[in-house]
């Protein structure tokens, strides 16, 4: 009976001796669990930083960021030619599409090759697929119904034309664009170094 009294004893002395962590200092060590190593955190800040001169870049000479945008609209479309034409010998397949897949890889290498030769169509294509893309977009959101998506419907609808009707407008809104997007990516990728987490 006294031994059983020495045990109780004994893990009460202990449970007092141990150190208790708060709810608090557990969500913490937790949280440093979570985060990013050191080096990938150095990685993330300096990648932030190049991202950040490159947004700066593209608004100092707009020139320049059109025609690297050219150069990989050119890339893609060389790609995406490739690709349609190896389709055409894929099994499986009726004879509408593979002649489908022919003309889509005859343009794409055709429109390529115009805008290597002449940036002037790469920007111009960009300018004619963003136009599009805000069309759309529009038409997609009055078709909602609502009274906001109809609004910014009808806006998307008349941006759309005005890009596609003033190329040299749509040519500065894709400029603006690729600089933003670069700022934004750059920001979240200094901060997420900084805090050791994705933000």
């Amino acid at each position: 009976m006294q031994t059983g009294t020495n045990i109780n004893t004994a893990t009460h002395k202990l449970d007092f001796e141990l150190p208790k962590k708060t709810l608090k200092e557990v969500k913490i060590e937790m949280a440093d669990e979570k985060k990013s190593s050191i080096w990938l955190r150095i990685v993330e800040i300096i990648a932030g930083l190049i991202i950040l001169v490159l947004g700066g870049y593209v608004i100092a000479y707009p020139g320049v960021a059109l025609a690297t945008l050219s150069a990989f609209l050119a890339i893609a479309l060389i790609v995406l030619g490739i690709a349609s034409f190896v389709r055409i010998f894929a099994r499986g397949i009726s004879g509408w599409q593979r002649l489908v897949n022919l003309i889509m890889s005859i343009l794409a290498i055709i429109i390529a090759v115009l805008i290597i030769d002449n940036f002037v169509y790469g920007i111009l294509t960009l300018v004619f697929l963003l136009g599009l893309g805000l069309l759309f977009s529009g038409i997609a959101s009055a078709a909602r119904g609502t009274v906001g998506a109809i609004v910014v419907g009808i806006l998307g609808i008349i941006v759309g034309f005005v890009v596609i009707i003033f190329p040299a407008l749509g040519a500065a809104t894709v400029v603006l664009l690729t600089a933003v997007f670069l700022i934004i990516f750059g920001l979240e990728s200094i901060v997420s170094g900084i805090v050791g987490r994705w933000v």
